[in-house]
């Protein structure tokens, strides 16, 4: 009788060796170079001749492998942190799952220049978001047996962030060195520390009075230096 294989198994047939440091900054700046030559056709949006057409195709696929690369070889960290994660309730194909969507938030995020090991840099973001959805998935089942309701619970759900609450430590402290008009903007696009949300371009344009790609640069600044702070914190605890 033939044995029907998990995704999780089929998943790790894929994976390849891990990368070293040097291999994954090479990858890292072929990837960069590769969204460049693919956002020069996108951006501004106009009708493309078939040559250009074509270079966008070869641009998008080339992100795609390199993409898929950096996937293969992260697969086994992220299953080794969804098996660590399991719990009964919680199926840990959906924990894998997870993990592969925070992998390629944190692919398309991650700054090479830091100089930090991408394998490294992953391993905070994706502890925290296993904490968060399981604690989402304890809280959506609780009073639940075989998703049948059986009891509710009378407190409500707090909103909780802890990602925001982190930046918010280190915006109060200012350890990321950020200027007022920095810390303001930063503040207010993200909505950390405030009840009323983050705020879009639009009303941060109208409230401070400057242009969207000024208002763009200063946010992008504003995340570099974060992310700075927040990286040297994750390098100071390994």
């Amino acid at each position: 009788m033939t044995k029907t294989m998990t995704n999780t198994q089929m998943l790790l047939k894929q994976a390849t060796t891990l990368l070293s440091k040097d291999q994954e900054q090479a990858l890292f700046q072929e990837l960069a170079q590769a969204k460049m030559d693919r956002d020069k056709w996108l951006i501004p949006p106009r009708k493309l001749t078939l040559n250009e057409s074509s270079q966008l195709a070869a641009a998008k696929r080339r992100v795609k492998a390199l993409t898929d690369e950096l996937v293969r070889a992260n697969l086994p960290l992220i299953i080794r942190v969804a098996k660590y994660f399991a719990q009964p309730g919680i199926d840990e194909e959906r924990l894998v799952s997870e993990g592969l969507l925070k992998l390629l938030q944190c692919i398309d995020g991650f700054n090479a220049e830091y100089g930090f090991k991408f394998s490294t840099y992953l391993q905070r973001p994706l502890y925290r978001h296993f904490t968060r959805f399981i604690k989402k998935e304890t809280k959506r089942n609780w009073g639940k047996i075989d998703n049948e309701t059986v009891f509710k619970t009378e407190t409500a759900e707090a909103h909780e962030n802890p990602e925001a609450d982190e930046l918010l430590e280190v915006l109060n402290q200012n350890t990321a060195g950020l200027d007022p008009q920095e810390k303001v903007i930063i503040t207010r696009a993200y909505g950390i520390g405030r009840k009323e949300g983050p705020m879009n371009l639009k009303q941060l344009r109208a409230e401070f009075g400057l242009s969207n790609a000024r208002l763009k640069r200063i946010i992008a600044r504003s995340k570099d230096k974060l992310r700075v702070v927040l990286m040297e914190d994750l390098n100071e605890t390994e």
